[in-house]
């Protein structure tokens, strides 16, 4: 079977064209959100959960704690300072780094219909030590993952995030247990000195070009103390999936007759 120069073309076209979305940016500072029954510009301070629909797609946003882990003081709260955005603050969180993570806080996103995510950093994962090999100060950790299902998942079920850094980072990577067999990536302050909203101690999450409907983040640490992380600019950024242009799946319909033709 040979095929014709204008079917190739119409190949090439069905395979590779398709709709692109715009990105919607989801402030945690300037968006207004739901909070139980108040209704306000901005995220509610200390709220534990909280809704916001923004070109027909709602995001619902939630907090909790496991094992021994509590909020520490500015948890869920905006500020302009050390450190500067939408804070995740933890304390009681230790963790044996070769061991199994037990103590945390979780923060789950979920979404309406399934979206890329675009940008998501997490700045200020620093520590106030620059020997860290004592267990006194605070060092900050951070875990990622994300889910299919509007629900998230347990723990160390989902799809592992990536952590991308700035070339001069002061953070180093890794994997711990999370139980039953499972593991998730993990990303910790190396020596520092309290840096605040240094680029260095930045990290941006990532699940490239996959949709995802939920996904969660994870604050922790190999010691006790206070420790904050906050979302960086206050911003989450998202897109819905491409989808195949109507016209161009027409198109490819069209095609099938010549694949279907021979020629003697």
């Amino acid at each position: 079977m040979k095929t014709t120069p204008c079917l190739l073309a119409a190949l090439v076209l069905a395979a590779t064209v398709s709709t692109t979305t715009a990105a919607t940016t989801f402030s945690f500072i300037t968006d207004v959100w739901t909070n139980g029954s108040t209704t306000q510009k901005g995220y509610k301070d200390e709220a534990t959960s909280g809704t916001l629909t923004k070109d027909g797609i709602t995001m619902t946003f939630t907090n909790s704690y496991a094992g021994t882990a509590v909020a520490s003081t500015r948890n869920l709260t905006l500020d302009f300072g050390n450190p500067t955005g939408f804070v995740l603050g933890t304390k009681n969180d230790a963790n044996n780094l070769t061991g199994t993570l037990v103590n945390y806080q979780r923060w789950d996103f979920s979404f309406s219909q399934p979206v890329v995510l675009n940008s998501l950093g997490l700045d200020d994962v620093d520590s106030d030590k620059s020997n860290l090999s004592g267990t006194d100060g605070f060092r900050d950790a951070i875990a990622a993952e994300a889910f299919f299902t509007t629900t998230p998942g347990t723990i160390g079920t989902g799809l592992d995030a990536v952590f991308l850094f700035t070339p001069t980072t002061g953070l180093g990577s890794g994997t711990i247990a999370t139980g039953g067999g499972q593991t998730i990536p993990y990303v910790i302050s190396g020596p520092a000195n309290n840096p605040n909203n240094d680029p260095a101690f930045r990290t941006f999450v990532t699940f490239g070009n996959t949709p995802v409907t939920s996904f969660s983040i994870y604050s922790f640490s190999d010691r006790v103390n206070s420790h904050r992380v906050s979302l960086f600019q206050g911003v989450i950024e998202i897109s819905q999936p491409a989808v195949p242009e109507p016209s161009v799946s027409l198109l490819g319909l069209l095609a099938l007759p010549l694949l279907m033709k021979r020629r003697r």
